[in-house]
């Protein structure tokens, strides 16, 4: 494995929907494979971003609410990009667990 494409972290395979957003801009991919430091995703037409921006990624879950992921940039493939995330996540990444309502 060259330096290019090191990894610090076991990636898993998993599929998911995933909107790729700036403050002014969103992007939708597919997850190609995570771990609890970044994602791989599919890289989306039109996509612009230079390596180092910083994004939001937003995980699709069914019909509920996903959990929001800040990241960055950290590799840009041909059909691929390379993302490392602000703080580790759980794999796959989730919303934090909430306590339930008191009636």
């Amino acid at each position: 494995m060259d330096a290019n494409d090191r990894r610090d972290n076991q990636r898993l395979l998993f599929a998911a929907e995933v909107l790729i957003a700036r403050e002014d801009r969103g992007w939708r991919s597919a997850v190609l494979d995570l771990s609890g430091g970044g994602c791989a995703l599919l890289r989306p037409a039109g996509f612009d971003l230079h390596l180092g921006a910083v994004v939001t990624i937003h995980f699709m879950a069914g019909k509920g609410p996903g959990p929001a992921v800040g990241a960055r940039l950290a590799r840009i493939g041909a059909n691929d990009l390379g993302f490392e995330y602000h703080e580790p996540q759980a794999v796959p990444p989730r919303l934090p667990d909430v306590p339930p309502r008191q009636a």
